[in-house]
């Protein structure tokens, strides 16, 4: 596509070549008029390693808003499922009947890209077909791929820029952030990140999660009792869960048949009122199978129980996404397989390099970016007390004079308190949302949009999103 731009009395043509062989055309089954150009290609990512993006420009004014970066975890999950369940314009209609507007999409007022990461993952591929890789490399290749966005959409690169995600990106995130404060050339204005849920300290959701089940009467208080005596000296707030999972068999025993405790719940939002169907490569069991396996503790088998109800037509994004006519709208290649929400190939052969994200995070925060840390508060895969404690011992001051942590509100809910809110010397917030579970911006959209737009607009979280 090519722009003119006039600056003041002189004209200047600038030939500003977007890639269109990547541009979507009308995508089937769409029953709302789409007032937004969209984008769907492949990044490189690495010399094999192609990573698929899909590109949305904003509703309002996709020539001044800002860009947003959109990351899934997993490891191994796909960020369409953030487009197509969370954030994104679109949603999926039962049995993938019809796709409608998501009222409360991010790029009302952002342009949004939504890169699936690592290869593997959804329709991103290695030429080579391995798809074995860790923390740093995926670090490289987030870096690389981002480059290569800006190349292919280079006058968007005078947007602001920010990168966002949930659940593992909050290991993706500051790990790519810190490649991106050091590159002013090709990342000239970027000014933030936010991490949802994010696993920002492995060993410590651990030990956050044991008070955390026990406080949700998840544990009987014999069980509690004991393990408290034989394995915590009697301080379960500061018990090293995770080192004994390595050392102790008989704590660690013990320390399972306390985890087991969501069994029969589902462990991403513990008020949910549907059941999980058991699918090995849904999101919900593939992200808990995987912080089970840093502690070697096998996935839990799924009580399938007549009649009761699924959550949400799980298979919705997998079967619009298997129609032929919509992978070439998409411009997916015919010979990669169907699109799945997580890669099993993938999460097993990743390899976890970094525990703890305080240095990479730092780097960020210091760099005078802005960081946004938000928690539904009824996850327990990635939950807000391990979170509160790794912005505790960052050792910031903290802003303002509560005593406990201020209200934000959403005042079309009753009652209207939306969640909590910290804020932090360095530009570093932490909210979180109060009945969200894991994935915030499915769990409670309209919060979260309103969430999103103050932090970016620097408002306070309480004011309500203009109407777009």
């Amino acid at each position: 596509m090519f722009r003119l731009i006039i600056f003041g009395f002189s004209l200047l043509i600038s030939i500003i070549a977007w890639p269109d062989q990547d541009k979507i055309p009308p995508l089937p089954l769409i029953n709302f008029t789409v007032n937004f150009q969209q984008y769907s290609g492949y990044l490189q990512a690495s010399a094999t390693k192609r990573f698929h993006y899909w590109f949305t420009f904003s509703q309002r004014d996709y020539t001044r808003d800002p860009v947003i970066l959109w990351l899934n975890g997993g490891p191994g999950c796909s960020s369409l499922e953030g487009l197509l369940e969370e954030l994104g314009p679109f949603k999926i209609g039962d049995k993938a009947s019809v796709v409608y507007a998501n009222p409360y999409s991010w790029n009302k007022f952002a342009s949004v890209v939504f890169i699936e990461s690592p290869a593997g993952v959804g329709f991103s591929y290695s030429t080579d077909q391995n798809v074995t890789t860790d923390d740093d490399e995926v670090a490289q290749n987030n870096y690389d791929a981002l480059i290569d966005f800006f190349n292919k959409f280079p006058d968007f690169r005078d947007r602001d820029f920010y990168i966002t995600g949930e659940s593992y990106a909050g290991v993706y995130l500051p790990m790519v952030g810190a490649k991106i404060v050091k590159d002013k050339q090709n990342f000239p204005n970027f000014k933030g990140m936010a991490i949802g849920n994010g696993a920002l300290n492995w060993p410590n959701n651990y030990g956050t999660m044991v008070p955390l089940y026990y406080y949700h009467a998840l544990v009987r208080q014999e069980l509690w009792d004991t393990i408290a005596g034989k394995c915590c000296n009697n301080d379960m707030v500061n018990c090293p869960v995770f080192t004994l999972f390595k050392t102790n068999p008989g704590c660690r025993t013990m320390l399972i048949e306390l985890l087991d405790g969501t069994d029969e719940l589902d462990p991403y939002n513990l008020y949910s009122s549907c059941y999980l169907d058991g699918s090995t490569n849904s999101k919900r069991n593939h992200i808990e199978r995987h912080y089970r396996k840093m502690i070697d503790r096998p996935l839990r088998s799924i009580k399938k129980r007549p009649g009761v109800p699924l959550c949400a037509q799980d298979t919705n994004t997998e079967t619009y996404l298997a129609r032929r006519d919509v992978r070439q709208a998409l411009h997916i290649p015919g010979l990669l397989p169907d699109w799945q929400e997580c890669s099993d190939p993938v999460e097993q052969a990743y390899g976890t390099t970094h525990f703890d994200m305080t240095p990479e995070f730092l780097a960020v925060s210091d760099s005078g970016a802005r960081v946004l840390v938000y928690n539904g508060d009824v996850d327990t895969v990635c939950n807000h007390v391990m979170n509160q404690n790794f912005l505790t011992n960052l050792n910031k001051t903290i802003l303002g004079n509560e005593t406990v942590n201020a209200a934000w509100y959403y005042a079309m809910e009753t009652p209207n308190v939306a969640g909590f809110v910290t804020l932090y010397s360095g530009g570093i917030d932490y909210v979180t949302i109060r009945g969200s579970g894991h994935f915030v911006p499915e769990d409670k959209p309209k919060e979260s949009l309103q969430m999103i737009y103050n932090w970016i607009n620097k408002l306070d979280y309480s004011i309500p999103v203009p109407q777009f």
